[in-house]
C-alpha cells in the first residue's frame, strides 16, 4: 500500500500523517448542504405558519437567507482554523526534522 494514500494515513496509529486536510473540502460541502436544507426548512416552516401568524412566518422566510449566509461563514471560519492548525503542525514537523538532520 502506498504510504501516502488515504487508507494508509487512516490506519497510521502513530499519527505522523494527517488526513484532515484531505477531507476538509468534503466537510465544507456537507456543511453547505446542511445549511441549505436548514434554510429551506425555515422557509417552508415560515410559509406554513403564515396562515396562523403572518408576521412571525414572514420573519422566518426573510431571516432564512441571512441564516444560510451566516452559517456558511461560520463553517468556513471553523474549517479554516482547523486547516491552519494542521498546517502549523506539519510545518513545525518539517522544521524539527531539518533541525535534527543538521545536528547529526
Amino acid at each position: 500500500m502506498d504510504p501516502h494514500s488515504f487508507m494508509s494515513k487512516l490506519f497510521d496509529f502513530s499519527f505522523k500523517e494527517f488526513i484532515s486536510l484531505q477531507i476538509v473540502r468534503y466537510l465544507y460541502i456537507i456543511g453547505i448542504v446542511i445549511s441549505g436544507i436548514s434554510a429551506l426548512g425555515m422557509i417552508v416552516a415560515g410559509l406554513s405558519s403564515m396562515q396562523y401568524a403572518f408576521l412571525p412566518g414572514l420573519g422566518k422566510v426573510l431571516f432564512s437567507p441571512l441564516f444560510f449566509i451566516v452559517s456558511v461563514i461560520f463553517i468556513r471560519l471553523v474549517l479554516e482554523a482547523l486547516v491552519a492548525t494542521f498546517r502549523i503542525a506539519e510545518n513545525t514537523t518539517i522544521i524539527a526534522r531539518r533541525y535534527q538532520q543538521g545536528d547529526e
